[in-house]
């Protein structure tokens, strides 16, 4: 349950940030996707479920700010943490990599249905336009700042669950019991 609890309090921080501080500081005229690096994150690290429960709730805040259409980021966003839950058991604490490339996987994958769905299907189709003016910019802007959201999610998890030792038994009373 506190995992449910802080996903929900990072999203909201998330949401704020990007809806506020990351426009102000735009590079290449784009602005890094928060809430994929949560969404990618969270299925990668906790599996599908909290990955489709941050997408929802990902998919909802940004419905009501950006969208006419009431289910189109829910719907994208759900399945990009669904896709990065399935990942989890590739998932390391100590690798970096494994999440990265998810977390670019899924900005890439995300964009790329925004662009099918909100410009292909109204008959735009300068796909290397779009590519080259927003995907790739953000691609790379997203990946830069999921390092440094990854990092603090994992001090996040070892501040809330830290390892438990489990006590061995002296081998001595091993001995004497048998």
């Amino acid at each position: 349950m506190k995992r449910y609890i802080s996903m929900f309090l990072l999203i909201i921080i998330s949401f704020l940030l990007q809806t506020t501080l990351f426009q102000k500081i735009k590079l290449a005229n784009v602005s890094p996707d928060l809430l994929v690096v949560l969404v990618s994150a969270a299925g990668v690290m906790y599996g599908k479920g909290l990955g489709m429960y941050s997408g929802v709730l990902s998919g909802i805040l940004c419905d009501f700010i950006y969208s006419d259409i009431i289910g189109l980021y829910i719907l994208i966003y759900v399945i990009t943490g669904y896709i990065s839950g399935a990942a989890h058991k590739l998932y390391y604490k100590d690798d970096m990599v494994i999440p990265l490339s998810i977390i670019a996987a899924s900005d890439l994958f995300t964009n790329f249905l925004f662009y099918i769905i909100c410009f292909l299907l109204r008959g735009r189709l300068d796909i290397f336009v779009y590519m080259r003016n927003i995907i790739l910019p953000e691609l790379v802007y997203t990946v830069f700042a999921g390092v440094l959201l990854y990092k603090m999610l994992y001090w996040l998890e070892e501040k809330m669950y830290p390892p438990v030792e489990i006590p061995l038994e002296n081998p001595a009373m091993q001995e004497e019991k048998i």
